[in-house]
């Protein structure tokens, strides 16, 4: 008779981890969704069709992802988090390329065909945001303490100008999405039914993100861990 031997039993996550693991996996999926299926359904080989290409895959899918980053990088702190920073900032450098060339190609259809810039209420929502997605890089930088730009600044500011830069990015992000609910119902874009299932999504979008960064802030401040210290060190 042999004597049975324990097999050891694999530690369940707790629940605030289940529930941050679904949450993200629900964004990932819904940004797939829409971002793809709006630049495929909409694009049809004329220079106007790359603007809703670029702008979703810019927005939805770049910005989208690096913003689960910082997210996920707010409560980690040495080489971890220096190597979560640099793969935000990739993720946020890929969505301004993106951004930038859908703003040219409408720019330059505009010229074309001989119609006013920055008349609609979508456009102009555009502007803004395509304003704040070129400074909002730029203040990541000065934010990077590897940058050496933000020890130049009193100890007592450094906190806020990295609050400042995670509030403004929410804030462009948000507007993207403003800005991409207002374009959805226009007749060069609109699809019936398929653009009611976009707008769902990209609202769906901002609820999910709002409920991962919710939970996700949730846990830490419970602990009792500052996390304007981790400012000091990265």
């Amino acid at each position: 008779m042999y004597a049975m031997t324990s097999q050891p039993v694999p530690a369940a996550k707790p629940p605030q981890q289940r529930v941050l693991g679904q949450l993200t996996l629900a964004l990932h999926c819904t940004v797939a969704c829409v971002a793809l299926s709006i630049a495929f359904v909409l694009f049809d080989n004329t220079l106007f069709a790359w603007h809703p290409a670029f702008m979703s895959i810019g927005y939805i899918v770049f910005m989208t992802e690096g913003l689960i980053a910082a997210i996920q990088f707010r409560h980690i702190d040495g080489p971890e988090r220096v190597k979560a920073i640099w793969s935000h900032a990739l993720l946020q450098l890929r969505a301004l390329i993106c951004v930038l060339i859908g703003f040219g190609v409408i720019y330059r259809n505009k010229i074309l065909l001989g119609k006013p810039h920055f008349m609609s209420l979508h456009a102009k929502f555009g502007l803004a945001t395509l304003v704040l997605s070129i400074l909002m890089p730029l203040w990541g930088l000065v934010s990077f303490r590897r940058m050496g730009f933000i020890q130049r600044f009193p100890e007592r500011w450094q906190p806020r100008i990295k609050a400042a830069h995670r509030q403004l990015g929410l804030l462009t992000w948000l507007l993207a999405l403003v800005t991409i609910e207002l374009a959805l119902p226009h007749p060069a874009v609109h699809k019936g039914h398929l653009t009611t299932a976009w707008q769902a999504g990209v609202g769906l979008l901002a609820v999910l993100l709002g409920a991962l960064s919710i939970k996700s802030f949730a846990g830490p401040k419970q602990l009792g861990g500052p996390e304007d210290a981790l400012c000091k060190t990265v």
